[in-house]
């Protein structure tokens, strides 16, 4: 028998938690979700909120560092992964249960946002840090410090293309190609 596996469209519901264990120093997030069933009445043309599901994901080692350093509270994320229950006793002596995902994948939904990828360093931890993160894609013109999904669309300065959009690498101007990576 498995563990049941969820995948879903979910909204984070605060700024991920990232922790080291104290003998390992294993890197583990905490990322609080909610799924939401929105549903539009036919009979008024408005969105209805319904039920939400409200449930813990975590996530281990280099996984964990990058969600803590890409993900932040509000976001929208595409997100999959295996359901399961965690038992714990409470400093009354209560026992108490509820329900957790172990996040094999998560991303950013791009229905209504964009997203710059970077791809991880395969050396040392991966970890950046939630600062030098940030303070990088501010200096690659990705975002602005006020505005963490603000991204440098056509025409907002000047740009043909986003900052770290395209597949990068071509001798055309601004370093974009139409070349695929592949």
């Amino acid at each position: 028998m498995s563990l049941p596996t969820m995948h879903g469209t979910a909204r984070l519901i605060d700024d991920p938690e990232l922790r080291f264990g104290a003998g390992s120093g294993k890197a583990v997030v905490r990322v609080r979700l909610a799924f939401n069933s929105r549903k539009k009445d036919k009979d008024t043309n408005e969105w209805v909120d319904g039920d939400t599901f409200f449930v813990d994901g975590k996530a281990f080692d280099q996984a964990a560092e990058h969600i803590a350093e890409s993900l932040t509270r509000g976001m929208e994320v595409v997100v999959s992964g295996r359901l399961r229950t965690e038992k714990w006793e409470t400093g009354q002596g209560e026992k108490r249960s509820a329900p957790a995902l172990l996040i094999d994948a998560i991303g950013p939904s791009l229905a209504r946002a964009t997203a710059v990828v970077t791809k991880a360093s395969s050396s040392g931890s991966g970890g950046q840090g939630r600062e030098a993160f940030q303070r990088a894609r501010q200096e690659q013109g990705a975002v602005s410090a006020e505005d963490p999904w603000a991204s440098n669309t056509p025409g907002a300065s000047g740009n043909a293309a986003p900052a770290g959009g395209g597949w990068g690498g071509g001798s055309q101007s601004g370093g974009y190609s139409d070349e695929p990576p592949f």
